[in-house]
């Protein structure tokens, strides 16, 4: 059953088209073939090269700090707000433009901003050359999101689609850990001159040959994506070629507002609660427990890339299992489970050990797998295929302009102006992690109750 309000996108629990049954819709292949996984390989490698390029800074804040002057608070704008700056203002343009253009394209120009950007955050003299640097990251989040995901609606049919979604997530999940690892051998290797003969990189902190270094990985991805062709639309509304008008499908979003507002406020409060963790965690190890910068990062890297497998591993186990039991609530329900299941990574001020404090913090990894497959799963399946983009640009907007934003921001307040103590930045992580996941739960509770409503009344 369907219902207006819903746009007519919202299904009854087990009566979801594509997601409660193994048959495959017409137009649909049953397999995607070796060119679909390709195209997941690369965008999951995509991810990683986006998302390293993007937390990198989190690895080495105190050497930015010193080199550049600035402030805990400045840290923390540069680490958030910097990239909601931008999805205000092309972010979300970009994944309605996703809708309508050649989204490989679109893509490949995309990384290279990020790339170029990312190169020249490492040559930054200033907290405002650090800033601009940072905003143009985000085109990476800001591209990479609606196409990719798009794509992989496109070439998956609903009911298989957990797998390759859960594959695509993993990329983000295990960049922490690479970025971590990778970082942590730049850091190390620095002092010793390793890349002297780089004339480029010689004679330069080690903090900015790792950003110089990652920066050029993006050319490589865009390469390859040469490779790949724009797949043929699939879904609701495919039957028009000219797509919807930007009204049109705005007017999706505010006729469902009963299942969108909650649905969005959860991934919200999910990456506020994740960025409290995965932003300040080496700075924790950091200042309570001893690391260095280089040894931090190792550490955990090697604890959030077994996570990410770990987690991958269980999303495209259970996902597609709970798509054809349960259709969208189910998937609602699983993430509230997972947001509760992200808790323990916030608890690392009382581990005890440096070793359990490593362990905690890249949980978070774990649980983001699982949630971040389900909640974009489940965005692909009540969205018409012309307003994907739109939806994913808007998923990524929530997460960056409220969750990773004011995550880190609000740690930073806690530490700075409420315990007085950077050694207290442990308990500000506590703070506003358990709080937010909580909610986060809440939310998508919620969002089972209002797809029930909606699909039986």
């Amino acid at each position: 059953m369907t219902h207006p309000a819903s746009g007519g996108t919202i299904t009854a629990d087990r009566e979801m088209p594509g997601t409660t049954t193994t048959t495959t819709a017409p137009g649909w292949s049953t397999s995607a073939g070796w060119a679909g996984w390709f195209a997941v390989a690369i965008f999951c490698v995509a991810q990683i090269v986006s998302t390293i390029d993007r937390g990198m800074l989190a690895l080495v804040v105190d050497p930015v700090r010193a080199d550049l002057g600035i402030s805990e608070m400045q840290i923390a704008l540069l680490q958030g707000f910097a990239f909601a700056t931008f999805y205000v203002t092309v972010g979300i343009p970009l994944g309605v433009l996703a809708d309508t253009v050649n989204r490989r394209r679109l893509l490949i120009g995309g990384i290279i901003v990020w790339s170029v950007a990312t190169i020249c955050g490492g040559l930054a003299a200033n907290f405002s050359q650090m800033f601009a640097s940072r905003l143009f990251i985000g085109v990476g989040e800001a591209v990479l999101g609606p196409c990719a995901v798009t794509i992989i609606g496109d070439l998956f049919p609903p009911h298989r689609r957990g797998r390759p979604m859960a594959v695509y997530v993993f990329g983000s999940m295990v960049a922490y850990g690479v970025g971590s690892l990778v970082s942590g051998f730049i850091l190390q290797l620095a002092p010793t001159g390793a890349f002297d003969m780089i004339p480029w990189l010689r004679h330069r902190a080690p903090w900015r040959i790792a950003f110089m270094i990652v920066g050029s990985f993006g050319f490589v991805i865009a390469a390859l994506l040469l490779l790949l062709r724009e797949p043929k639309r699939h879904g609701r509304g495919e039957g028009d070629p000219q797509g919807k008008s930007v009204r049109e499908t705005i007017g999706h979003f505010i006729a469902g507002y009963r299942i969108f507002l909650p649905l969005y406020g959860a991934l919200a409060m999910f990456a506020m609660g994740g960025s409290a963790a995965s932003g300040w965690g080496a700075v924790l190890l950091t200042r309570r427990y001893g690391f260095d910068p280089a040894s931090a990062g190792k550490a955990l890297g090697t604890a959030q890339i077994g996570w990410a497998v770990l987690g991958m591993i269980l999303a495209t186990l259970i996902v597609d299992r709970v798509t054809r039991r349960a259709g969208t609530a189910g998937k609602a329900r699983l993430s509230a489970l997972f947001a509760l299941a992200a808790l323990p990574s916030c608890l690392a001020q009382w581990a005890g050990s440096g070793t359990v404090a490593v362990a905690l913090l890249a949980e978070v990894m774990f649980a983001s797998a699982v949630y971040g497959t389900a909640m974009l799963s489940m965005i692909t399946e009540i969205t018409p295929v012309r307003a994907r983009g739109l939806a994913v640009a808007l998923y990524a907007f929530v997460m960056t302009m409220i969750g990773f934003s004011l995550g880190p921001i609000a740690v930073a307040f806690l530490t700075q102006h409420v315990f007085g103590s950077p050694l207290d930045v442990g308990k500000s992580i506590a703070i506003v992690g358990v709080v937010a996941l909580s909610v986060s739960a809440l939310l998508s509770l919620l969002v089972v109750e209002r797809v029930r409503t909606l699909a039986t009344s």
